[in-house]
């Protein structure tokens, strides 16, 4: 199967989960970017995959979501409003084993953006709008994708700012295409505008305990990478 995240160290999570067992799993990282996600998404669909995972973090759109929410997704819906079903018994069977371990999750749709959404007016707004849990930047790339080739689709998502969290500006330019970090381009936006320091720590802290909560899917990679 083909594993898309966003951020480098996303693929780190979802790599760690593989182990040393020569699951039949690939990972790749689309840099935060919805055209590269589809991009790497149709390479894995060429190269054979049997089925499509979008893996990672994402922004809370519903105020009711915590920093740390396990999020798997029944639908993913995209900017133009096209909705894609995620595989039921795939979905399933990850709740399932979920349930067993006593991890907690919340199943629901999750949009898939071409672009940021960064303050809370605008999250507000797609929520009531759209309905859908959260937002992410690769997730509706490869569900569309993966509509097309016919193949199974889950998007396994943990959150990270909650819907009433402002992103800092130096966002949107804080990811390389690669998925790293882009250091220097934050240092430099921070000497600029040091206003922005406390929202990137943050975002910072966040982005962690998402990251900790995705760890903890050790107790069920038989099924977030085989459920299908």
């Amino acid at each position: 199967m083909g594993v898309v995240t966003g951020l480098a160290s996303e693929a780190v999570v979802a790599t760690a989960l593989v182990g040393d067992d020569d699951l039949p799993v690939r990972i790749v990282c689309a840099g935060a970017s919805n055209a590269r996600a589809a991009l790497l998404a149709r390479q894995f669909v060429d190269a054979g995959v049997e089925a499509l995972l979008s893996f990672g973090i994402a922004g809370a759109l519903d105020p009711a979501l915590a920093n740390g929410t396990l999020l798997v997704a029944k639908a993913v819906v995209t900017d133009e409003g096209e909705s894609y079903t995620c595989d039921r018994d795939w979905q399933e069977a990850l709740r399932g084993a979920l349930a067993e371990t006593r991890q907690p999750c919340r199943q629901g749709a999750i949009l898939g953006s071409s672009r940021l959404w960064r303050e809370p007016g605008d999250k507000s707004a797609l929520f009531a709008r759209m309905g859908c849990l959260a937002v992410d930047m690769e997730s509706g790339a490869v569900a569309a994708i993966a509509a097309e080739a016919g193949l199974p689709f889950l998007a396994v998502r943990a959150v990270a700012d909650r819907a009433q969290d402002a992103l800092p500006p130096l966002v949107e330019d804080a990811v390389k295409p690669d998925g790293m970090p882009a250091v220097w381009r934050t240092l430099g936006a921070l000497l600029w505008h040091p206003a922005q320091l406390p929202a990137t720590l943050r975002l910072a802290r966040q982005s962690e305990r998402a990251l900790a909560r995705l760890r903890r899917l050790e107790a069920v990679r038989n099924e977030l990478f085989g459920g299908f």
